[in-house]
């Protein structure tokens, strides 16, 4: 799993687990949560607490939407 394939997901699915990324990109729970710790860092990724289930969520960031077009077209707009 790298960056762009969890920046691809977490483009088309919105506020989902780190379980949920694990189970979709068929890799542990604790590589998963890393990669997604890292991200954060970046600020690619943003994490939040679900106000009904208190699970926290990710979702991309338009940095993190910015990254992703630099790595499929070669553009990178970071403003």
């Amino acid at each position: 799993m790298d960056k762009q394939e969890l920046l691809e997901y977490l483009e088309l699915n919105e506020h989902v687990t780190a379980e949920d990324v694990a189970n979709a990109m068929q890799m542990s729970y604790s590589a998963t949560a890393m990669a997604l710790m890292r991200l954060v860092r970046q600020d690619l990724v943003a994490r939040f607490r679900d106000s009904d289930s208190h699970l926290l969520r990710y979702q991309i960031t338009p940095k993190g939407e910015a990254r992703l077009d630099y790595f499929v077209e070669g553009e990178f707009d970071d403003d």
